[in-house]
């Protein structure tokens, strides 16, 4: 039908700058990066079902700013909408702890008692399960390089 399904995340397609970020952050640069990347999806819906007609994707150059060594939780689910197939996932310059893995669609109110909180595996990558979720953990203490 003319459209084309590209990666997501919360919503947001990355679009490429001309500019690295942390070098447009470090010179106080405008105009390369907004940092309004949404916490949550904004429009959720039934990922391991039927996708709505319209996802309400956007493209832009977005980040979401975190303090130096706060400990951060991100849960990445898997979606039916192109292939089902697991999908490995790499954080570049990090390490990150596997807290939680299922399937379906993540229910903060009841899977977050299933995480393992006491001794989670280490991992820089991992797979998030066909029609599943995987929750991550790991502290922002390695900004990066800039240029």
């Amino acid at each position: 039908n003319g459209t084309k399904t590209v990666a997501d995340i919360n919503n947001v397609s990355f679009v490429l700058p001309t500019v690295a970020l942390l070098q447009a952050h470090y010179f106080k640069l405008q105009g390369i990066f907004t940092d309004d990347f949404p916490a949550n999806p904004p429009s959720p819906y039934n990922y391991t079902g039927n996708p709505p007609a319209n996802l309400q994707t956007t493209n832009g150059t977005k980040v979401y700013r975190l303090r130096f060594n706060e400990t951060v939780e991100v849960v990445l689910q898997g979606t039916s909408l192109i292939a089902p197939e697991s999908h490995p996932i790499h954080l570049h310059g990090f390490n990150f702890f596997v807290v939680g893995k299922g399937l379906g669609n993540f229910d903060k109110g009841k899977d977050l008692s299933s995480f393992n909180l006491v001794d989670p595996v280490e991992r820089n990558t991992m797979s998030v399960p066909t029609a599943g979720w995987t929750a991550i953990r790991f502290r922002a203490d390695n900004p990066g390089k800039t240029m």
